[in-house]
């Protein structure tokens, strides 16, 4: 074989080699690398979804036949995937006009609004406050579209003259008045009048 045959024989295999050695080293994945690089990206898209379905700073605001306004804030909250009606919220914040001297504000860790019937379930931490009474519990379902706000779970009622301890209270919101029971029908309502 003559010189000038074995250059090019030896400039041919780096050609071919060249090319092949970058192409493995810098395109080609194997399969486990693949599906690591394929989970990767979904578990980012996913986020992403999740980041940009979130919405910060929301207020809703009702007014109904009667007057009554209803101003409902939160930092965040995000669309229901399973239900577009809901609305999931965290620290939230509302303000309930019955008339222009009766206001009850109400602020609790988490909420579920229906944008469609204002009900409104308020949830964790849940403090209700009127003038000088104040009503802390574990959960209120605040039920607009019946006229009726259910507070249950760890209930405390507490003004200048009593406090009381309950299970549940149900608040009709047309006639203002309330049923306060216990759970456990042995279980009795716990009434303190303060001196």
């Amino acid at each position: 074989m003559s010189k000038k045959t074995l250059i090019q024989l030896s400039l041919l295999v780096l050609i071919f080699t060249l090319p092949s050695i970058f192409y493995f080293k810098y395109y080609y994945l194997n399969k486990e690398d693949a599906k690591k690089v394929n989970q990767s990206l979904k578990s980012k898209e996913s986020s992403n979804i999740n980041q940009s379905n979130l919405i910060k700073d929301l207020q809703y605001y009702s007014k109904d036949l009667r007057g009554n306004v209803y101003l409902l804030k939160a930092e965040t909250g995000s669309p229901d995937e399973k239900d577009p009606d809901l609305i999931k919220l965290q620290n939230v914040s509302a303000k309930v006009n019955f008339d222009t001297k009766n206001e009850i504000f109400i602020t609790s860790d988490n909420a579920i609004y229906n944008n469609i019937s204002y009900d409104t379930k308020f949830i964790g931490n849940v403090i209700i406050t009127n003038g000088e009474h104040k009503v802390n519990c574990d959960f209120m379902d605040a039920k607009i579209s019946k006229n009726v706000a259910i507070l249950s779970g760890k209930v405390t009622y507490d003004n200048n003259f009593t406090k009381l301890n309950a299970d549940k209270i149900e608040y009709d919101l047309l006639k203002r008045t309330s049923k306060i029971s216990m759970f456990n029908k042995d279980g009795k309502v716990k009434i303190t009048y303060k001196k």
